[in-house]
Order: C-alpha cells, then sequence, then structure tokens
C-alpha cells in the first residue's frame, strides 16, 4: 500500500510540473523519445520465430480494425469541464490511479459500447490523460474497473488500463489522421495469441497463450517495407494504415478476439450502427474491415 502511494505521489508530481510549464499540446502525443513515435530503423533484426508467429494470425489474410465495438472515445475536455472522483471497482489492495485527483469528463461522454467500456479524455491544459477501462456512469458520477492517468509529455506506457500497461491513448489511429491520410507513429495491435510473457516497452501482460508461435505484449510488429504500396489496389485507409506499420510498426498491446486488430478511435459523431462520415470516405465498409487488400502475411516480428 505504501509502495503505491508513492507511486501515485511521483505520477502527481510529474504531471503538475508539466502542467506548470504550459507546454501546448503536442500533435503526436508523448515525448519525442516515445516508443511510439520511433522510426524503424532499415536495418532490424527480425525475431528467429517471425514466419510462424505472423502464420498464426494470419490464417485468413487480415488485420482488423476496430471502428465501433471496440473502437476508443476520445475526448479533448474544454475549459471548465466538470471533474469527478472516480472509484475503481476491481481494486481491492492496491489504491486507485484515480484516487486524489479531479477527473476531468465532459457532459454526454460515452465509453466505447464493447465489454471493454474503454473511455479517454485529454485535458491539454495540464497535459493529462484519464484512461478508462469499463467505465460506467453511476447516477451522477463515474466508476472503472481499471484504469490510469498518464502524461501527453511522457513515454505512452504506464497504468492498468491496458492488458500490457501501454497508454490507451497509445498507438490509436485518429479521425484526423484518417482524413489527413497520415499517421505518424506506431499503431496499438490485439491478438488473440498473446503470450502470457511480455517484453519492454509493455509492462506487463493479459496474454494466456503458450503455444511456441504466440506474441508477447511488447512486440512491435512491423509491414515488410521492401513491400510497394503503390503497386497494390488500396482504399485510402487501406493505404494509411499500410504505410504507418511500414514506417513506425505496431506493438501487441491487448488480447482481442481476432487473430490480429488494430486500433481506432471512434467517431462519437456518427450515426448510431454507422462507422461515420470520415471512415467510409476512406473506404472502411463496416466494423472489424479486415483491410484484406494488404497482404498482411508479409507483416514480420522484430526481433
Amino acid at each position: 500500500m505504501i509502495a503505491a502511494l508513492v507511486a501515485v505521489t511521483a505520477t502527481l508530481a510529474t504531471l503538475i510540473a508539466a502542467a506548470c510549464s504550459k507546454r501546448p499540446a503536442p500533435v503526436v502525443p508523448f515525448a519525442a523519445s516515445s516508443p511510439w513515435r520511433q522510426l524503424i530503423p532499415a536495418e532490424v533484426k527480425l525475431h528467429p520465430d517471425s514466419e510462424a508467429m505472423i502464420a498464426a494470425v494470419q490464417g485468413e489474410r487480415g488485420l482488423y480494425a476496430n471502428l465501433v465495438q471496440y473502437g476508443i472515445p476520445i475526448y479533448t475536455v474544454p475549459p471548465r469541464t466538470n471533474f469527478y472522483s472516480v472509484g475503481c471497482t476491481a481494486y481491492t489492495s492496491r489504491v486507485c490511479p484515480f484516487a486524489g485527483w479531479p477527473v476531468l469528463i465532459p457532459d454526454g461522454a460515452r465509453p466505447s459500447p464493447g465489454s471493454d467500456g474503454a473511455m479517454v479524455t485529454i485535458d491539454e491544459a495540464s497535459g493529462t490523460i484519464f484512461e478508462f477501462w469499463r467505465a460506467v456512469r453511476t447516477g451522477d458520477g463515474w466508476s472503472a474497473s481499471f484504469g490510469a492517468v498518464n502524461s501527453l509529455y511522457g513515454s505512452g506506457w504506464g497504468g492498468e488500463s491496458t492488458g500490457s500497461g501501454a497508454s490507451r491513448l497509445g498507438g490509436v489511429i485518429r479521425l484526423a489522421e484518417i482524413r489527413a491520410g497520415t499517421i505518424n507513429h506506431a499503431l496499438a495491435l490485439q491478438t488473440n495469441n498473446a503470450c502470457n510473457t511480455f517484453r519492454p516497452p509493455a509492462l506487463k501482460s493479459d496474454g494466456k497463450s503458450t503455444r511456441p508461435d504466440c506474441l508477447p505484449e511488447g512486440t512491435l510488429l512491423q509491414l515488410d517495407p521492401a513491400l510497394d504500396l503503390g503497386k497494390l489496389k488500396l482504399k485510402p485507409g487501406e493505404q494509411a494504415v499500410a504505410t504507418a506499420l511500414q514506417r513506425y510498426g505496431g506493438y501487441i498491446m491487448d488480447v482481442a478476439g481476432t487473430p490480429l486488430s488494430v486500433s481506432f478511435e471512434l467517431d462519437t459523431t456518427a450515426t448510431p450502427g454507422t462507422l461515420g462520415e470520415t471512415y467510409t470516405k476512406a473506404g472502411f465498409r463496416w466494423d472489424y474491415d479486415a483491410m484484406e487488400n494488404v497482404p498482411w502475411e508479409k507483416l514480420r516480428v522484430l526481433g
């Protein structure tokens, strides 16, 4: 308990310092040194079991787009937003990460409709990210099963809003990025073949697979950069995602019900039951669109 309180105090001090510096929020979240923001070098070492690991999640070609049920609603909070004391229902012997925080949640905020109930709110004035797993509106307040408080200027890893300890904002493909056709960061990937082990930058794992071809959480996947995307008939959304996976890759950071999926921001303005105009214009057809025009079997696991 004392160690947990010390950790909370240290996090508070870091985020307060960021707030006092009055830096504008970065276009791409997290520090320039964050794993999410690193271009993959031209010369890299592949994992010795890369071929088998990719074959295990590409029995049928697909990188499934989590657009709706498991899309991530992200709210940038305006000044004078309501704040709440948010409790954690799954914590017993540990301190809830929201303890002592005035957690900013705008009116009308809603968690993702799927079983994760994920949600992210960002206070740009202080550079603070509030992250929720299984968020629930309870009368006049809010609760969550697990959560995290991270900094826009930090590493993008920390807390329990995801299985690997990644920030729930980390790697999420934003609506603005799809509109621009450019994604300048690594992507957040999930798999149903996540190992019960992990590797940096992951801090933990919620994977259960013990198969020899399983993917440890924290593993970095890259689409083979030798693949000429210009020769493929790709939709704009597929092009943006594939290019990001060639340049920055994607981290396995959570368990999913699909072999391999990628996180997108939920379009909270979309008519219920639809993807929203941005995703439709980019060529996405439905939730869990497999983006199968990209040869995902050309993914590789880095060393």
